[in-house]
């Protein structure tokens, strides 16, 4: 048997608690912890990315697409980007939301992901192709391309994955 022990803080411990009952999970918790008890060492590895989302505010809903799906979710710590420089964290920030969040809302629905930035780190949700499309889309945001340019590479960008995950696809029937 496994265990997978977290801080509480920053999580809705009632819905947690919900869903490990509903999913018959083990687990024990005190005041600031849970402590998780599972066979498979998988879920547990599973399960921490969806904690990671949970404190970062992700829909617990969503969030089960990481232990039912194969979804997953990525962390951009923007501190270690920019070596802790405040101005360009904020600035990079403000390219990446855009005004009145045009930006960010574009990014999110041409790449099907759920991104939030929260502060000094942004969180990309999703399968496979929109992980790697809205990182992509953000890596080139920060190294300053034009939005306009990026959400164009994306669009073919995001195609190519697709076609790539068809053809893999068809490899393995």
């Amino acid at each position: 048997m496994y265990t997978y022990e977290f801080d509480i803080k920053d999580i809705k411990v009632n819905e947690l608690e919900n869903l490990l009952k509903e999913r018959n999970i083990k687990y024990n918790r005190n005041k600031n912890k849970i402590i998780i008890y599972y066979e498979d060492f998988y879920f547990l590895y599973k399960f921490d990315k969806f904690i990671k989302g949970l404190k970062a505010g992700f829909d617990i809903e969503k969030l089960l697409n990481i232990l039912d799906n194969d979804w997953d979710i990525l962390e951009i710590d923007l501190k270690q980007v920019f070596e802790k420089k405040i101005n360009h964290i904020i600035r990079i920030k403000g390219r990446i939301i855009g005004e009145e969040g045009k930006v960010l809302e574009e990014l999110r629905k041409r790449t099907n992901a759920d991104i939030i930035i929260k502060d000094k780190y942004i969180y990309i949700l999703g399968d496979n192709i929109s992980l790697q499309s809205a990182y992509e889309g953000i890596k080139r945001i920060i190294k300053g391309e034009k939005h306009s340019t990026v959400f164009n590479y994306l669009d073919k960008y995001i195609k190519d994955l697709r076609n790539k995950d068809k053809e893999f696809a068809r490899y393995i029937k």
